[in-house]
């Protein structure tokens, strides 16, 4: 009886060595190699590629937040940092060729250049950059690491690797602030699967980060950044640093002002043009469900059977509606005319701040009228035959 007991404890605590141990002195052969040879890998391989979904849950603010991005990441010696990049997302691309950024804005059609200039004033210039706060080259010495464990996450088995960062917290220095990042990583494929930030102050957690690696590819050849990394985005207007800043000082849409993009997809999910038709004008009204005004203002159209002028286009834009309940908002309303959700994204290239305001926009997407709220002017571009 007594043997039995004892063998029961050794293969407890061998079980609990195998699980999680406290030092990486203690850790198996085969998890410091799968460390050293991962980081070898991505710090050494010309060009690697991969694709990333990052997982925010700020709790300190209650929000929740997702981004997923596809990265092409070269070393390039001759470049003035010694890489270049291409971070496609869903509604903008960085693009780094070595010398100057391009940032992509689909939104708004827009490439704003960063000159090298600019960016070597800062040595750590992309160290805060979305697309690398989650960073797989960025794998710590085994030396530096607290604790490594095996796991299997998803039926893969994996190694994660601890690290843990105790300081004081700023706002309250009796409570500490405890920042722990885990690197989980594929034992037989020699990359980063996962990587998860925790922040804790005293007892509560603040912020979970979690960053899914996927799709890896790796190339020996240097990777020449490009034209034809950005192909959909040669047509958009390019403008300096200097002038982004001072486009985005200027506020909201005003008369003469010319919009750079025409194309939105629409609740229904189809393209639809709100300039450019030949002998046309657009005249767009941002509102949103519950605002008392707008429904003035559709009860007034609504007297008119909403019987707009041949020459003009009637569309309505939410910036906070969704589509499914926006079709049957505007269904019981009677519009019968083209309308878009908050996906649109349309209210970023108008920035508009009242509603519901009317912006009129001529064929060639130039703005001529912008108008707060329902009035006579607004009845009258409308409803009541006017010549150019």
């Amino acid at each position: 009886m007594k043997f039995t007991f004892v063998f029961i404890l050794a293969v407890t605590g061998l079980l609990l060595f195998r699980c999680g141990v406290p030092t990486p002195d203690g850790a198996s052969t085969d998890a410091i190699e799968v460390l050293e040879a991962t980081r070898n890998k991505m710090l050494t391989t010309p060009t690697h590629q991969y694709r990333f979904t990052s997982f925010w849950d700020n709790r300190f603010a209650s929000s929740t937040y997702t981004e997923t991005m596809n990265i092409t990441y070269s070393w390039l010696p001759d470049s003035d940092l010694g890489f270049g990049f291409y971070a496609a997302g869903k509604d903008s691309d960085i693009l780094y060729d070595g010398k100057d950024k391009l940032k992509i804005d689909h939104i708004k059609r827009k490439v704003i250049r960063t000159t090298a200039s600019e960016i070597n004033k800062d040595a750590a210039y992309f160290a805060n950059s979305m697309c690398f706060h989650g960073d797989p080259k960025a794998l710590p010495e085994s030396a530096d690491v607290d604790r490594i464990t095996d796991t299997i996450i998803a039926g893969k088995p994996l190694f994660m690797y601890v690290i843990t960062l105790r300081t004081p917290s700023a706002g309250t220095p009796s409570k500490e602030t405890i920042a722990t990042r885990e690197y989980y990583l594929d034992p037989e494929n020699k990359v980063v699967d996962r990587i998860r930030n925790v922040s804790q102050t005293g007892e509560d957690t603040t912020q979970i980060i979690d960053y899914v690696f996927i799709d890896y590819a790796f190339s020996d050849d240097y990777h020449v950044f490009g034209a034809e990394d950005r192909v959909q985005s040669l047509a958009y207007r390019e403008v300096s640093k200097a002038v982004d800043q001072k486009e985005r000082r200027s506020g909201l849409i005003r008369p003469g002002a010319r919009l750079h993009r025409a194309d939105y997809t629409d609740i229904n999910g189809k393209e639809q043009l709100i300039y450019g038709k030949a002998g046309e004008k657009t005249v767009v009204m941002f509102g949103f469900i519950g605002c008392g005004n707008c429904e003035y203002a559709f009860r007034e159209m609504k007297k008119k059977k909403f019987a707009v002028r041949s020459n003009v286009d009637l569309v309505y834009s939410s910036p906070v509606d969704e589509s499914f309940k926006l079709e049957g908002y505007l269904k019981k309303k009677g519009f019968p005319f083209t309308s878009f959700d908050k996906s649109s994204r349309m209210n970023d290239n108008f920035k508009v701040a009242g509603f519901p305001t009317f912006v009129l926009i001529d064929e060639q997407g130039v703005v001529e009228e912008v108008i707060d709220g329902y009035d006579q002017v607004v009845e009258e571009m409308l409803f009541v035959s006017r010549s150019n």
